[in-house]
Protein backbone atom coordinates (compact mmCIF):
# COMPACT_ATOMS: atom_id res chain seq x y z
CA UNK A 1 0.00 0.00 0.00
CA UNK A 2 1.04 3.63 -1.00
CA UNK A 3 -0.08 6.30 1.35
CA UNK A 4 0.73 9.98 0.92
CA UNK A 5 0.11 12.27 4.31
CA UNK A 6 -0.20 15.88 4.29
CA UNK A 7 2.42 16.79 1.64
CA UNK A 8 3.41 19.96 0.71
CA UNK A 9 6.53 21.30 -1.73
CA UNK A 10 7.57 24.65 -3.20
CA UNK A 11 10.41 25.36 -5.61
CA UNK A 12 12.37 28.76 -5.26
CA UNK A 13 12.60 30.62 -8.40
CA UNK A 14 14.82 33.42 -7.82
CA UNK A 15 14.40 35.00 -4.50
CA UNK A 16 10.44 33.77 -4.76
CA UNK A 17 8.84 30.53 -3.07
CA UNK A 18 6.53 28.75 -5.65
CA UNK A 19 4.57 26.42 -4.07
CA UNK A 20 3.33 23.48 -5.86
CA UNK A 21 1.35 20.89 -3.86
CA UNK A 22 -0.54 21.99 -0.62
CA UNK A 23 -1.03 19.47 1.96
CA UNK A 24 -1.96 16.47 -0.53
CA UNK A 25 -2.89 13.09 1.24
CA UNK A 26 -3.25 9.92 -1.02
CA UNK A 27 -3.44 6.38 -0.60
CA UNK A 28 -3.77 3.43 -3.05
CA UNK A 29 -4.33 0.51 -1.52
CA UNK A 30 -2.80 -3.11 -1.88
CA UNK A 31 -4.16 -4.14 -5.16
CA UNK A 32 -5.63 -0.95 -5.90
CA UNK A 33 -5.34 1.15 -9.60
CA UNK A 34 -5.69 5.29 -8.51
CA UNK A 35 -5.49 7.87 -11.24
CA UNK A 36 -4.40 11.70 -10.67
CA UNK A 37 -5.83 13.57 -13.52
CA UNK A 38 -5.37 17.59 -13.20
CA UNK A 39 -4.59 20.80 -15.22
CA UNK A 40 -0.80 20.79 -16.65
CA UNK A 41 1.73 22.09 -13.71
CA UNK A 42 -0.48 20.51 -11.28
CA UNK A 43 2.63 18.85 -9.64
CA UNK A 44 1.55 14.97 -10.49
CA UNK A 45 4.78 14.65 -11.92
CA UNK A 46 6.43 16.03 -8.75
CA UNK A 47 4.27 14.20 -6.98
CA UNK A 48 6.20 10.88 -8.54
CA UNK A 49 9.44 12.22 -7.70
CA UNK A 50 8.71 12.87 -4.42
CA UNK A 51 7.20 9.08 -4.02
CA UNK A 52 10.17 8.06 -5.78
CA UNK A 53 13.00 9.69 -3.77
CA UNK A 54 14.48 11.70 -5.97
CA UNK A 55 13.04 14.57 -4.22
CA UNK A 56 11.86 14.98 -0.82
CA UNK A 57 8.52 17.05 0.53
CA UNK A 58 8.71 20.37 2.39
CA UNK A 59 6.26 18.91 4.46
CA UNK A 60 4.40 15.68 5.20
CA UNK A 61 5.64 11.61 5.11
CA UNK A 62 5.67 8.98 2.48
CA UNK A 63 4.39 5.54 3.34
CA UNK A 64 5.01 1.85 1.78
CA UNK A 65 3.22 -0.97 3.09
CA UNK A 66 3.53 1.06 6.49
CA UNK A 67 7.30 2.05 6.01
CA UNK A 68 8.27 5.13 6.05
CA UNK A 69 10.26 5.72 2.95
CA UNK A 70 10.16 9.65 2.58
CA UNK A 71 13.14 10.54 0.75
CA UNK A 72 14.19 6.36 -0.23
CA UNK A 73 14.53 5.60 -3.64
CA UNK A 74 14.39 1.90 -5.45
CA UNK A 75 11.11 1.34 -3.69
CA UNK A 76 9.13 1.63 -6.74
CA UNK A 77 8.58 1.19 -10.50
CA UNK A 78 8.69 3.84 -12.65
CA UNK A 79 7.72 5.01 -15.98
CA UNK A 80 8.21 8.36 -16.91
CA UNK A 81 6.49 10.60 -19.47
CA UNK A 82 10.00 10.18 -21.96
CA UNK A 83 10.75 6.79 -22.68
CA UNK A 84 13.43 5.82 -20.13
CA UNK A 85 15.73 2.62 -22.09
CA UNK A 86 19.35 2.21 -21.97
CA UNK A 87 20.45 3.43 -25.63
CA UNK A 88 23.55 1.15 -25.67
CA UNK A 89 21.23 -1.70 -25.08
CA UNK A 90 19.49 -3.62 -27.83
CA UNK A 91 15.63 -4.00 -27.14
CA UNK A 92 15.90 -7.55 -26.27
CA UNK A 93 18.91 -6.63 -23.71
CA UNK A 94 16.54 -3.31 -22.12
CA UNK A 95 14.02 -5.88 -21.37
CA UNK A 96 16.53 -8.60 -20.17
CA UNK A 97 17.79 -6.06 -17.79
CA UNK A 98 14.73 -5.24 -16.20
CA UNK A 99 14.39 -8.97 -15.46
CA UNK A 100 17.92 -9.61 -14.06
CA UNK A 101 17.18 -6.46 -11.62
CA UNK A 102 13.84 -8.46 -11.09
CA UNK A 103 15.85 -11.80 -9.60
CA UNK A 104 15.34 -13.79 -13.14
CA UNK A 105 18.82 -15.35 -14.56
CA UNK A 106 20.28 -14.00 -16.97
CA UNK A 107 19.84 -16.79 -19.33
CA UNK A 108 16.02 -17.33 -18.54
CA UNK A 109 15.67 -13.44 -18.67
CA UNK A 110 17.05 -13.38 -22.51
CA UNK A 111 14.57 -16.26 -23.36
CA UNK A 112 11.73 -13.90 -21.72
CA UNK A 113 12.41 -10.79 -22.78
CA UNK A 114 11.86 -12.64 -26.58
CA UNK A 115 8.05 -13.59 -25.48
CA UNK A 116 7.19 -10.64 -23.94
CA UNK A 117 8.36 -8.51 -26.55
CA UNK A 118 6.08 -10.96 -28.75
CA UNK A 119 3.18 -10.04 -26.56
CA UNK A 120 3.06 -6.48 -27.62
CA UNK A 121 3.64 -6.94 -31.10
CA UNK A 122 7.81 -6.02 -30.87
CA UNK A 123 9.47 -8.92 -31.59
CA UNK A 124 10.37 -7.52 -34.73
CA UNK A 125 13.25 -5.02 -33.13
CA UNK A 126 13.99 -7.30 -30.60
CA UNK A 127 17.87 -6.70 -31.79
CA UNK A 128 17.29 -3.21 -32.72
CA UNK A 129 18.81 -0.12 -30.59
CA UNK A 130 16.14 2.37 -29.08
CA UNK A 131 17.43 5.45 -31.17
CA UNK A 132 15.78 3.09 -34.11
CA UNK A 133 12.23 2.85 -32.91
CA UNK A 134 9.84 5.11 -33.59
CA UNK A 135 8.66 7.15 -29.99
CA UNK A 136 5.37 5.06 -29.38
CA UNK A 137 7.44 1.77 -29.76
CA UNK A 138 10.27 3.25 -27.34
CA UNK A 139 7.42 4.09 -25.20
CA UNK A 140 6.21 0.54 -25.54
CA UNK A 141 9.05 -0.69 -24.45
CA UNK A 142 9.73 1.73 -21.62
CA UNK A 143 6.47 0.66 -20.33
CA UNK A 144 6.92 -3.22 -20.38
CA UNK A 145 10.20 -2.73 -18.27
CA UNK A 146 8.51 -0.65 -15.40
CA UNK A 147 5.96 -3.91 -15.73
CA UNK A 148 8.60 -5.86 -15.32
CA UNK A 149 10.54 -4.37 -12.55
CA UNK A 150 9.17 -6.56 -9.25
CA UNK A 151 8.25 -3.59 -6.75
CA UNK A 152 4.84 -3.71 -5.01
CA UNK A 153 4.10 -0.14 -6.16
CA UNK A 154 3.86 1.04 -9.44
CA UNK A 155 3.67 4.88 -10.69
CA UNK A 156 2.70 5.56 -14.02
CA UNK A 157 3.67 8.84 -15.34
CA UNK A 158 1.24 9.44 -19.11
CA UNK A 159 2.74 5.99 -20.48
CA UNK A 160 0.14 6.17 -23.51
CA UNK A 161 0.81 9.93 -23.81
CA UNK A 162 2.83 9.25 -27.07
CA UNK A 163 0.87 6.40 -28.60
CA UNK A 164 -1.71 6.78 -31.58
CA UNK A 165 -5.31 6.14 -30.27
CA UNK A 166 -5.67 2.51 -31.93
CA UNK A 167 -2.57 1.62 -30.02
CA UNK A 168 -3.02 3.35 -26.53
CA UNK A 169 -6.57 1.38 -26.39
CA UNK A 170 -4.62 -1.72 -26.89
CA UNK A 171 -2.16 -1.07 -24.40
CA UNK A 172 -4.83 -0.35 -21.86
CA UNK A 173 -6.41 -3.51 -22.05
CA UNK A 174 -2.85 -5.28 -22.44
CA UNK A 175 -2.37 -3.36 -19.09
CA UNK A 176 -5.45 -4.45 -17.52
CA UNK A 177 -4.96 -7.92 -18.63
CA UNK A 178 -1.76 -8.10 -17.13
CA UNK A 179 -2.89 -6.01 -13.87
CA UNK A 180 -5.81 -8.50 -12.72
CA UNK A 181 -3.63 -11.40 -13.22
CA UNK A 182 -1.21 -10.19 -11.01
CA UNK A 183 -2.49 -6.83 -9.10
CA UNK A 184 0.03 -4.55 -7.97
CA UNK A 185 -0.48 -0.99 -6.48
CA UNK A 186 -0.59 1.78 -9.28
CA UNK A 187 -0.53 5.01 -9.66
CA UNK A 188 -1.22 6.65 -12.85
CA UNK A 189 -1.01 9.88 -13.99
CA UNK A 190 -3.27 10.55 -17.27
CA UNK A 191 -4.97 13.90 -18.52
CA UNK A 192 -7.63 11.32 -20.15
CA UNK A 193 -10.90 11.09 -18.56
CA UNK A 194 -11.65 8.49 -20.50
CA UNK A 195 -8.74 6.37 -19.65
CA UNK A 196 -8.63 7.08 -16.01
CA UNK A 197 -12.60 6.14 -15.75
CA UNK A 198 -11.34 2.62 -17.94
CA UNK A 199 -8.78 1.82 -16.05
CA UNK A 200 -9.30 2.83 -12.13
CA UNK A 201 -11.02 1.58 -9.02
CA UNK A 202 -10.25 5.55 -7.63
CA UNK A 203 -9.73 9.12 -9.02
CA UNK A 204 -7.80 11.79 -7.46
CA UNK A 205 -8.79 15.21 -9.10
CA UNK A 206 -6.10 17.64 -8.42
CA UNK A 207 -6.52 21.55 -9.05
CA UNK A 208 -4.03 24.10 -10.23
CA UNK A 209 -0.96 24.49 -8.21
CA UNK A 210 -0.22 24.71 -5.92
CA UNK A 211 -2.62 21.53 -5.93
CA UNK A 212 -4.85 20.36 -3.32
CA UNK A 213 -7.40 17.40 -3.97
CA UNK A 214 -10.26 18.40 -5.44
CA UNK A 215 -12.47 15.12 -4.63
CA UNK A 216 -11.78 11.99 -4.86
CA UNK A 217 -14.09 9.41 -6.76
CA UNK A 218 -15.01 5.93 -6.96
CA UNK A 219 -15.16 4.13 -10.23
CA UNK A 220 -18.14 1.96 -9.57
CA UNK A 221 -18.13 -0.85 -12.67
CA UNK A 222 -16.66 -4.34 -12.08
CA UNK A 223 -13.33 -6.13 -13.28
CA UNK A 224 -12.60 -7.64 -15.12
CA UNK A 225 -13.52 -4.43 -16.91
CA UNK A 226 -15.46 -4.16 -20.33
CA UNK A 227 -14.33 -2.89 -23.30
CA UNK A 228 -17.61 -0.90 -23.78
CA UNK A 229 -17.55 0.43 -20.30
CA UNK A 230 -17.63 3.91 -22.03
CA UNK A 231 -21.15 3.21 -23.19
CA UNK A 232 -22.71 3.47 -19.76
CA UNK A 233 -24.53 6.20 -18.56
CA UNK A 234 -22.81 6.12 -15.23
CA UNK A 235 -19.17 6.58 -17.03
CA UNK A 236 -20.66 9.72 -18.77
CA UNK A 237 -22.18 11.25 -15.76
CA UNK A 238 -18.96 10.35 -14.17
CA UNK A 239 -17.10 12.37 -16.89
CA UNK A 240 -19.26 15.18 -16.79
CA UNK A 241 -18.42 15.33 -13.15
CA UNK A 242 -14.66 15.59 -13.51
CA UNK A 243 -14.64 18.38 -16.58
CA UNK A 244 -17.16 20.42 -13.65
CA UNK A 245 -14.51 19.70 -11.20
CA UNK A 246 -11.74 20.83 -13.65
CA UNK A 247 -13.65 23.57 -15.18
CA UNK A 248 -14.64 25.18 -11.59
CA UNK A 249 -10.84 25.16 -10.27
CA UNK A 250 -10.00 27.11 -13.20
CA UNK A 251 -12.56 29.48 -12.88
CA UNK A 252 -11.53 30.08 -9.21
CA UNK A 253 -7.74 30.31 -9.41
CA UNK A 254 -8.63 32.74 -12.64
Amino acid sequence: MLELRNISKAYRRGKETVPVLNDISIRVNAGEFVSLIGPSGSGKSTLFRLIGGVERPDGGRINIDGNDVTGKRGLISYMPQQAALFPWLSVADNISSALVTAGTSKKEAKEQAVAWLDRIHLGGVAKEYPHLLSGGMQQRVSFLRALLMRRNVMCLDEPFAALDALTRAEMQRWLLDLWEADRRSVLFVTHSIEEALMLSDRIYVLSPAPATVLRELDVPFERPRRAEVWTDPAFVTLKRDVLELLGESHSSRA
